[in-house]
């Protein structure tokens, strides 16, 4: 009996004590989160798949103030219209400012000038860090280098100087803004909620130059604003923003997954000022003839018809330059089709068209 006493007490004696194996294993902890936070820093992932952005729950937007940056991992504010000089010419452009937030912070601006005569589309892209970004309490002033865009007092002011083309245009707030989905938030089952509100019919002055011509142009613009959840890299998607020439402005968003199954439609009419949400059964997407991009080998649907049966509409979109691809492989790491339209059928009209997320054909 009292050999085995003294067996228990050498034991004890050389048992280690809790406290090492707490120390070890905050050690091994902190290593583990010390290699991710090296990786997520030192190796940039593609924008799309970054971050989550997790938006609050669902409230009326306010302006100006939702004009402004706010506290989402994902936004973006986007232009875009139809140009046109005295003489005739007519011009398309888009101009994209996208924010992404996280451990990485980046501001990346994708910009397009379309010769509508010529064909010629110009495009440019800049990235820099987030970090030094001044945040405007009720608007927004972007200055990427000799970018800029800015929004202030109901005016704004887009600003772009490229090697084979620039333009400084003006554009005005005329009517109030469109909130898109239940009261401007979206809910979406892939990509989560969002917050999203369009201006819709901005009168627009200003000028343009395409290789060495500067020309004064007059237009109409139309502006997105959208923040919130974002997993953009499971999604693939159809827009459709599109200026009737009897006043009425259609808004379509067209959500898919990369399988093609339908994740989640919108739509919206403005007309006289009021604007009325469609469901999804209250239009139809019907995609038409093809354009096949030499270079990336995409297939993208550049005509479309569109039928609203309750508001007796019945338009065929089509584009007006098919070679409107944008090679974002050096900010945002994907290509997509954004250009301008024609509208015809029971209504006239044009717009902008942006298709995203359609693979590339072996």
């Amino acid at each position: 009996m009292n050999n085995i006493k003294k067996t228990r007490r050498r034991y004890k004696k050389r048992r280690i004590p809790k406290r090492y194996f707490i120390v070890a294993g905050l050690f091994v902890l902190l290593c583990g989160l010390g290699g991710w936070l090296f990786y997520e820093v030192s190796y940039l992932k593609p924008a799309e798949v970054w971050y989550e952005a997790k938006a609050p729950a669902a409230s009326a937007l306010t302006f100006p103030k939702d004009d402004a940056r706010h506290q989402a991992k994902m936004e973006w504010w986007s232009y875009n219209g139809h140009l046109s000089t005295g003489s005739g010419k007519k011009f398309s452009f888009h101009y994209a400012i996208y924010l992404i937030t996280g451990l990485k912070s980046q501001i990346v601006g994708h910009v397009s000038l379309t010769d509508l005569q010529t064909g010629h589309h110009y495009t440019d892209q800049l990235k820099f860090d987030a970090k030094s970004l001044m945040t405007e309490e009720n608007g927004f002033d972007f200055v990427l280098g000799n970018w800029i865009m800015k929004r202030q007092d109901g005016g704004d002011v887009l600003k772009v100087n490229s090697k084979d083309f620039s333009f400084k245009l003006n554009l005005t707030s005329t009517l109030a803004p469109v909130l898109q989905g239940n009261n401007g938030s979206i809910q979406m089952s892939l990509a989560d909620r969002s917050y999203y509100y369009s201006r819709t019919r901005m009168p627009i002055s200003g000028w343009v130059r395409s290789g060495k011509k500067l020309e004064t142009v007059e237009g109409i613009g139309w502006f997105d604003h959208q923040w919130g959840d974002f997993l953009t890299g499971k999604l693939a998607w159809e827009k459709f923003s599109l200026q009737l020439d009897d006043g009425t402005d259609i808004m379509i968003y067209n959500l898919r997954d990369k399988a093609n199954k339908a994740n989640h439609a919108m739509a919206s009419i403005t007309q006289n000022g009021i604007t009325e949400l469609l469901a999804n059964s209250d239009f139809t997407l019907t995609p038409g003839t093809t354009w096949i991009s030499a270079r990336s080998r995409i297939a993208y649907p550049i005509e479309w018809t569109i039928k609203i049966p309750k508001k007796n509409i019945a338009i065929n979109t089509s584009s007006i330059i098919n070679n409107s691809e944008f090679d974002a492989a050096t900010t945002t790491y994907d290509t997509y089709w954004k250009g301008a339209v024609n509208v015809k059928g029971t209504n006239t009209g044009q717009g902008f068209m942006e298709l995203r997320g359609y693979p590339a054909r072996r």
